[in-house]
């Protein structure tokens, strides 16, 4: 239960409703309305993420991995609200992406320093 205060008007067209009248008296008539409620909160849950403000969205697992390697090479700890939160980790990331970059152009250089 998101909020037991709000309730959300969910707006169907007459198609939809229709539809969704059916699908609640077959799973009715077959036992199994829990199943479906399950089903559609199960739905209701992938989608309102969308729905959320960028910043508030989970982070990609691009921008996981690579905050993970940052964190690895810089030794800094990766924030618990970088990990739950694309804005934080957008923080995270502007904050310490060119740290890094340098960090690894250095070592590039030294390794090639080592070759000659």
């Amino acid at each position: 239960m998101i909020d037991e205060d709000q309730g959300i008007p969910i707006p169907l067209d007459d198609l939809t409703e229709e539809a969704w009248t059916l699908q609640l008296g077959r799973a009715a008539a077959q036992g199994g309305v829990e199943s479906l409620r399950v089903r559609l909160a199960t739905c209701f849950a992938t989608t309102l993420v969308e729905c959320l403000d960028a910043d508030l969205k989970p982070p990609t697992k691009a921008q996981l991995k690579y905050a993970t390697a940052i964190a690895r090479d810089l030794n800094v700890a990766l924030p618990g609200e970088a990990l739950r939160f694309r804005g934080a980790m957008a923080e995270f990331l502007n904050r310490f992406v060119e740290v890094h970059k340098q960090r690894r152009r250095s070592h590039s250089h030294g390794n090639e320093a080592d070759d000659d």
